[in-house]
């Protein structure tokens, strides 16, 4: 079949603009939807490393800090004490102090941090790429017994001894929800990392 020099120069005039701008406008939306979701993802993941970091400073508590005040005072010292006095750090993450509950650039001098077990992980918001005042995730530890959670130091130091209890931990976020339903009397400190990035249990 021959094709005449109009068909030819009609095949050859490719798309018209309104396809482009079809294609274009499918692109835009893709990308809207897309390039968030997949920025929150890597957020996400790099928040699930500074728990894992964690992970050493809460079995060190649950194996020797719970027997008594002086030995969780001991525990967080030494701990703190590492990494260049940030507990232990990585890429992503600036500190992982025990005894804190603010943000820092590194832990508590030996002595200085409170015993009260608290683990706060620090972020580096510059790789994470968010706000310096969205960088902070607390984990707060419980003794669970027949009244209830109550917070570690309260135990020890309370009427009925330390480790008689199986040992919670909330993990806090901006809010608080999850944290709070382990003890309603006495809630957890909110950190400040956004909910969205931390698993369910930290929200």
């Amino acid at each position: 079949m021959k094709l005449s020099t109009q068909e030819i120069q009609k095949r050859q005039n490719g798309f018209t603009l309104v396809e482009v701008m079809i294609v274009l406008a499918i692109i835009g939306i893709l990308a809207a939807i897309a390039l968030p979701a997949y920025q929150d993802y890597t957020v996400r993941t790099r928040i699930v490393e500074g728990l894992a970091l964690a992970e050493n400073a809460k079995a060190a508590i649950a194996k020797e800090g719970v027997s008594s005040a002086a030995e969780l005072a001991r525990i967080s010292d030494a701990w703190n004490a590492q990494a260049g006095g940030t507990g232990a750090n990585s890429q992503y993450v600036s500190s992982v102090c025990m005894g804190a509950t603010t943000a820092a650039a590194t832990c508590p001098a030996p002595g200085a941090a409170a015993a009260n077990g608290v683990i706060a992980i620090s972020y580096n918001a510059a790789a994470l790429r968010v706000p310096d005042s969205q960088a902070l995730l607390l984990l707060s530890p419980y003794v669970r017994g027949a009244a209830g959670a109550v917070p570690l130091a309260a135990a020890q130091t309370g009427p009925s001894a330390a480790g008689t209890g199986a040992l919670d931990w909330a993990c806090t976020s901006s809010t608080r929800a999850v944290g709070t339903a382990i003890s309603p009397a006495v809630p957890p400190a909110a950190g400040s990392v956004l909910a969205k990035y931390v698993p369910t249990q930290c929200r």
